[in-house]
C-alpha cells in the first residue's frame, strides 16, 4: 500500500472512531456538554469532516484545498480538537 492510501485510511478510521466517540461522549462523561463543549464542537465537526473528504479519496486540484486537506494538517487538529472537548466540556 502506497503511503497516500495509507494515509488516507488512517484519516478514514480516525474520523469513523472520532465521530463514534461523539456519539457516546455525554455518555461517557456521565453528563451532558457545557457552553465550552459546544463551543468547540463546530471546529471539530469541520475537521471531521475534513477527515472523511481525504479518507474517502478526494484529490483537490486547488493548492491551498490541498495544503487544508493535508494529514499532517487534520490529525494533529483533530486531536487537539478532541482532547480539548473530552477536558474542558
Amino acid at each position: 500500500m502506497s503511503d497516500g492510501r495509507a494515509a488516507r485510511a488512517v484519516s478514514l478510521l480516525l474520523a469513523l472512531g472520532l465521530s463514534a466517540a461523539l456519539l457516546l461522549l455525554p455518555a461517557m462523561r456521565g453528563r451532558e456538554l457545557g457552553a465550552a463543549g459546544h463551543g468547540l464542537l463546530t471546529p471539530l465537526l469541520l475537521a471531521l469532516c475534513a477527515l472523511f473528504v481525504h479518507g474517502v479519496g478526494y484529490v483537490p486540484t486547488r493548492p491551498w484545498l490541498a495544503r487544508l486537506l493535508a494529514p499532517w494538517l487534520l490529525w494533529p487538529l483533530v486531536a487537539l480538537l478532541a482532547a480539548a472537548l473530552w477536558w474542558w466540556s
